[in-house]
């Protein structure tokens, strides 16, 4: 069975699972801020884009499993946008703490965009596969 035709059977999980080590990796991110940072309307605000956005990477880890390139693209803008938080750290976090949510947002950044890239590239194998053969997608949904 060669690659374009495991394709077709076999979910993609390893996108699904980088995209999931994203939301762990957000959900500690968010525990430390929480935990270290004073409370004021700004947090609240936080806590609550936090909670879209671990919504929204859920969706988006459900989506890459089945190969959906459009998925995959929301994949790369959430890593863009984790990584664009380095930015939005309160500068009253110490050292510590600091470094550990710095190194929380690369890696999940990192991790979605990883996990994207191999949305896309999986994605295009099996398109190729269906357009070479001319298989008939509908008659192999579940």
């Amino acid at each position: 069975m060669n690659t374009g035709e495991k394709r077709l059977y076999v979910e993609n999980y390893l996108s699904q699972r980088m995209i999931l080590f994203w939301l762990a990796g957000n959900t500690i991110y968010t525990l430390l801020y929480v935990n270290n940072v004073t409370v004021s309307v700004q947090m609240g605000f936080f806590v609550m884009l936090n909670i879209a956005l671990s919504l929204f990477a859920f969706l988006i880890a459900v989506r890459q499993r089945v190969y959906l390139v459009q998925w995959a693209y929301a994949g790369i803008g959430l890593a863009i946008f984790q990584f664009a938080r380095l930015f939005w750290i309160p500068e009253e976090l110490t050292n510590p703490i600091l470094l550990y949510m710095q190194i929380l947002l690369v890696a999940t950044s990192v991790a979605a965009l990883v996990g994207s890239i191999i949305c896309i590239q999986r994605s295009r194998e099996r398109q190729q596969y269906i357009d070479e053969h001319n298989i008939n997608p509908v008659i192999m949904q579940k």
